[in-house]
């Protein structure tokens, strides 16, 4: 027997369905100055809107010119949100807790630094979670 909304629950899902609900996608990093470029460009060129993205990076103290090459990139694409937070530890773990804690999203896209995923990644995991598919969603990409 499948389970009824109630008045709210349902009122949240159609809401959801209508717009596209906020993802923040958000970045364990660490000196990956050769690679954030690329990631950022894939995130920038998702199918899925922009307004409705927010990049959270958690930089692990990099030493390299990953912050400049984050900060070049966020003037550049100015529609695009991108926020750097500090993972002063350096430790994987904290940034995702750091990551998590700054989101702001209906739902949360985990990324690595060096990934670059498919144009179509963000839209499939909303699409996938909106339609319980799962609570916890992904795919592969080309790393």
């Amino acid at each position: 027997m499948q389970q009824l909304l109630s008045k709210p629950q349902l009122s949240h899902r159609i809401t959801l369905l209508i717009m596209n609900p906020l993802v923040s996608i958000f970045i364990p990093s660490y000196n990956e100055s050769s690679t954030i470029e690329h990631l950022l460009e894939s995130i920038y060129h998702q199918t899925y809107s922009r307004s409705s993205i927010e990049v959270i990076i958690a930089d692990g103290m990099s030493t390299d010119d990953t912050r400049q090459k984050i900060s070049s990139f966020s003037d550049a694409h100015p529609d695009l949100s991108i926020r750097i937070v500090n993972n002063e530890e350096k430790f994987i773990p904290h940034a995702l807790n750091k990551g998590i804690k700054a989101a702001k999203g209906d739902f949360l896209v985990r990324m690595d630094a060096h990934s670059i995923p498919a144009k179509d990644y963000v839209f499939l995991c909303v699409q996938a979670l909106q339609n319980n598919k799962g609570d916890n969603v992904g795919g592969r990409w080309d790393i």
